[in-house]
């Protein structure tokens, strides 16, 4: 069901479509680096599921096997699940 509506006077953005998805990943940062899979994503932002050592505000680089590292910023963590943005726009 998609919402149209008003906040305040101002509209409602949507989110960007998001891409379910299954693909193993490394997580590097300041705090190590660790394995993970990327769950969905969009062209601005991605969920991580089975991360530790992340947190909110942290920069990251994650490595997909036979492509360049992309830079992100975890924006949220939720027991084994992050959050992110991507730093540069990715092509779906």
């Amino acid at each position: 069901m998609k919402f149209e509506g008003k906040l305040e006077g101002r509209e409602l953005t949507p989110r960007p479509t998001r891409i379910d998805t299954r693909f193993e990943v490394l997580v590097r940062c300041s705090n190590g680096l660790f394995p993970a899979s990327i769950v969905n994503m969009s062209g601005s932002g991605f969920r991580l599921s089975a991360v530790e050592g992340l947190e909110p505000g942290l920069a990251v680089s994650l490595e997909i096997p036979m492509m360049p590292p992309v830079k992100g910023l975890i924006r949220w963590v939720t027991g084994n699940e992050a959050g992110g943005v991507f730093l540069d726009a990715v092509a779906l």
